[in-house]
């Protein structure tokens, strides 16, 4: 999913979310209650963005085998619960907008960001796990 963001940011001449790290920010600042160094904002958006990644494959592996499917739609369809629930923190974040106010563009981005997370994790759970 990072290297598919990333290549679609250069195409498109944009500059990659940063998303994450504002998210982190606000655990930094309004759960611990501590200062941030915006020097450190790159390597945050990093740790957040990987992080939480993480632990959603963490929630891939312990479902995985629940229902036989293909690993195909199984990925999928993680995918699209990963996404659809980005769709609702964000928002109720206030760190993006309700999901009926996205460009009709920026939603299918985003969505297929989601699809290829959920179809990378799902091959690589499948892999790791043979």
């Amino acid at each position: 999913m990072t290297v598919y963001q990333a290549a679609v940011a250069k195409a498109r001449g944009t500059e990659p979310s940063t998303t994450p790290a504002e998210v982190g920010k606000r655990v930094i600042r309004g759960v611990f209650h501590r200062r941030f160094d915006e020097n450190r904002t790159g390597l945050l958006n990093n740790a957040m963005h990987w992080g939480y990644g993480t632990s959603w494959g963490t929630v891939y592996a312990l479902s995985d085998g629940l229902v036989a499917v293909p690993v195909v739609w199984r990925g999928l369809a993680f995918g699209a619960v990963v996404g659809g629930a980005s769709l609702i923190e964000l928002p109720a974040m206030k760190l993006a907008p309700p999901v009926w106010e996205y460009p009709p563009l920026e939603l299918a981005l985003d969505v297929s960001y989601h699809l290829v997370y959920g179809l990378a994790g799902a091959a690589a759970f499948a892999a790791l796990s043979r």
